[in-house]
């Protein structure tokens, strides 16, 4: 079946209007309530997954899960079911729109304002589910979702893992995660935890005061770079981008995208304090060196002094030499490339080789 061509057709009460777009594991539909009239988001799982045992175990688990979930800044679920083969969940519409829309309409970097509030919405959602033992897993723009009046909600909390250890260790379970904001331990199939949307949180918070990403690879969009650049590179500094930031911003943005958990911030709230006192911070800027004037030059030496230099022999200046030229910048690309292909064909050999010790 086409899942994509599903408008028209009823749900239950409601009647899907417009598809509105494909996730990892869903299709979403604008669909109006018959006695209401009220609009509502439908998701439909893929058809992929319906036969999967699994699979329908983890959605009922989740779809539980994200009905437990009551909060201003949570996207609410309000129900879930079934209509022939096809699972659905049925939850808020937010007619403002997507944090990934306003990227894409906006190229300069979003109001400090924007910024600042929408932290705080987010932070605020990820607190309370991370209280609750919820880990998102697959934060990013396209999961910010914006009412009418401007209030950000998180979504896809239903796509949700809870911090379980033993079970976030498997590795034969769904895929989740977009990789310009996937952690490091995720790269590596580690442990994860409320930290992992900390991560991924520091990235979008990046990524709104610049309008890039801190990892963004040049000109590709090879998964196995992206995959380097998050586990091993140092992120771009957010002060060549945004010169008007205070300095103290660039220690919050680099401690919220930590490779090592235990130094990240560990909670979303903390976050939103440090960036917010760091904003508020007002560093004195460096005095300008201001050259001497020629009557405090004369003023400042005796005449003995000057006398001497006039006396000096002139000293010898050694000829001068046009600087050797640098390295061609594709040159240098080629090289780092080239290394970092190194580096992961070796990781990617010890994996193979703790696997096959794991057998």
């Amino acid at each position: 079946m086409d899942l994509q061509a599903l408008e028209g057709q009823q749900f239950g009460q409601y009647k899907l209007m417009a598809w509105l777009g494909e996730g990892a594991h869903v299709h979403a539909y604008l669909a109006r309530e018959g006695d209401s009239g009220e609009y509502r988001v439908i998701k439909v799982l893929k058809s992929n997954l319906t036969d999967n045992e699994a699979a329908l175990a983890r959605f009922h688990q989740e779809a539980e899960a994200a009905l437990s979930l009551d909060h201003p800044n949570v996207v609410k679920v309000y129900s879930y079911d079934r209509e022939g083969d096809l699972l659905y969940l049925v939850e808020e519409f937010c007619e403002g729109g997507s944090l990934m829309d306003k990227l894409k309409a906006n190229p300069e970097p979003l109001p400090l304002a924007f910024v600042v509030r929408t932290l705080e919405d987010i932070a605020a959602a990820l607190d309370f589910a991370h209280a609750r033992g919820i880990v998102h897993r697959d934060l990013k723009p396209e999961n910010i979702l914006y009412n009418a009046q401007g209030k950000a909600a998180l979504s896809d909390l239903g796509v949700t893992k809870y911090a379980d250890e033993t079970e976030a260790r498997s590795r034969e379970g769904l895929v989740f995660g977009n990789p310009g904001y996937m952690s490091p331990e995720e790269w590596q199939r580690k442990a994860i935890d409320a930290r992992t949307d900390i991560y991924a949180l520091g990235i979008i918070l990046f990524e709104m005061l610049t309008g890039q990403l801190p990892f963004e690879p040049s000109k590709t969009g090879s998964m196995m770079f992206v995959h380097l650049l998050h586990l091993m590179a140092s992120p771009i500094s957010v002060l060549e981008l945004r010169q008007d930031l205070p300095p103290s911003v660039e220690p919050v943005i680099s401690k919220a995208i930590e490779k090592d958990p235990d130094l990240r911030y560990q909670s979303a709230g903390e976050l939103v304090a440090a960036f917010k006192a760091a904003l508020d911070s007002k560093a004195a800027p460096l005095p300008k060196a201001t050259p001497p004037s020629s009557t405090a030059a004369s003023n400042g030496s005796s005449i003995f002094e000057r006398a001497a230099r006039r006396a000096d022999p002139p000293s010898f200046a050694p000829p001068q030499f046009p600087p050797r030229p640098p390295l061609p910048r594709i040159l240098f690309l080629a090289l780092f490339a080239a290394l970092l292909g190194l580096l992961y064909w070796w990781w990617q050999q010890r994996q193979a080789e703790q696997e096959a010790a794991e057998a």
